[in-house]
């Protein structure tokens, strides 16, 4: 059967926004909605999405007053037929017909401005969401797509969706430095289990300590908030050389402490430096630096400290020799490394 003419077809390549305006369109020619209602009833029905662009098309088309011009314009093309004169209602209808067209253009383009810039987030179709993450002993940098930097330690993972009033950060395992580009009226907040930081534009470091079940942040530039679950109760406000802890899954936070910026950024040159630090604490810093799963026998926390600077290329070197520096015996195999203190 040969297909009319008359019927438009839709691009399935163009956004929903634009696809609703498109419809829209045909639904409201009187010639042509006849001819499109079975396709247009299959669209609207498709999707939710669908649905929800069509009616904010549809919403903002009647605060227009547009939709008053052409049923004035039907009663006049009624009261022409009624008079009998045709050659007056052909010059009315091509007027008034080209006028109509012209406003509806104009509707258009505003509903498409309005859609893309103000519409409710409800309309809005799902942002496309960014992650990232690193393998034993590798660090990456990337450039976030709104500018910011991002260095990401290794054995760690994060995801960013930039939405019209915030940028977001999921960091999910491992540590993260961002250094932050400021926006105005869109902040970058970075989250870890129940915890959120929200900045402007700024450098600072989160880490996620799974050991400890607690994130901790580092301020090496601007200010911070920190939040807990109950944001309202509990936020805290970090400067230059601050940093804190916060339980993972809720709880007090730690005291405000400082540090200085060699210790906070020495990862980012594939270094860790210790000083003083409980065996439990090095050895967690340093298993995303090896394969193997290390584990620890026989001891507390404080049984042995640490001092010493570790690279990835002297890791193992290190783990080999702590037998005969402190009282601790090893077994490796191929998936493992396992440490047993003993006094004798």
């Amino acid at each position: 059967m040969k297909q009319n003419s008359n019927v438009t077809h839709l691009n399935v390549e163009k956004s929903i926004d634009e696809q609703a305006i498109h419809w829209f369109t045909l639904m409201n020619d009187e010639g042509l909605a006849h001819q499109n209602q079975e396709a247009f009833t299959k669209w609207y029905t498709q999707s939710v999405l669908h649905r929800n662009a069509f009616k904010a098309i549809a919403k903002m088309w009647d605060k227009t007053g547009f939709t008053d011009d052409i049923i004035a314009y039907e009663t006049e093309q009624n009261s022409a037929l009624a008079s009998d004169k045709p050659r007056q209602l052909e010059h009315t209808k091509l007027f008034r017909k080209v006028g109509v067209l012209v406003a509806f253009a104009a509707t258009l383009v505003i509903t498409v401005i309005t859609l893309l810039n103000k519409q409710d987030q409800s309309f809005s179709q799902p942002s496309q969401v960014f992650a990232y993450s690193t393998i034993t002993a590798e660090i990456k940098r990337i450039t976030l797509p709104d500018g910011s930097k991002l260095t990401l330690g290794p054995t760690s993972s994060v995801s960013y969706t930039e939405l019209d009033k915030t940028r977001s950060i999921e960091l999910s395992q491992g540590r993260a430095f961002f250094d932050v580009v400021s926006i105005f009226n869109k902040p970058f907040i970075v989250s870890s289990g129940v915890n959120t930081v929200e900045v402007t534009g700024t450098a600072f470091e989160v880490d996620v300590n799974n050991f400890k079940k607690t994130t901790r942040v580092s301020v090496v530039e601007g200010s911070v908030k920190v939040s807990g679950k109950d944001a309202d109760k509990e936020s805290v406000f970090l400067s230059h050389g601050q940093r804190i802890s916060a339980p993972l899954t809720g709880g007090p936070m730690t005291a405000i402490t400082t540090f200085t910026d060699k210790e906070a950024l020495a990862w980012m040159d594939n270094k860790l430096i210790f000083n003083n630090t409980p065996i439990t604490e090095f050895m967690y810093r340093i298993q995303p630096y090896v394969e193997q799963t290390i584990s620890l026998k026989g001891f507390s926390s404080d049984a042995v400290t640490i001092n010493t600077i570790v690279t990835p290329s002297n890791v193992h070197t290190l783990l080999d020799s702590l037998p005969a520096a402190y009282p601790l015996e090893m077994v490796r195999t191929s998936s493992t490394i396992t440490f047993t203190y003993s006094e004798n």
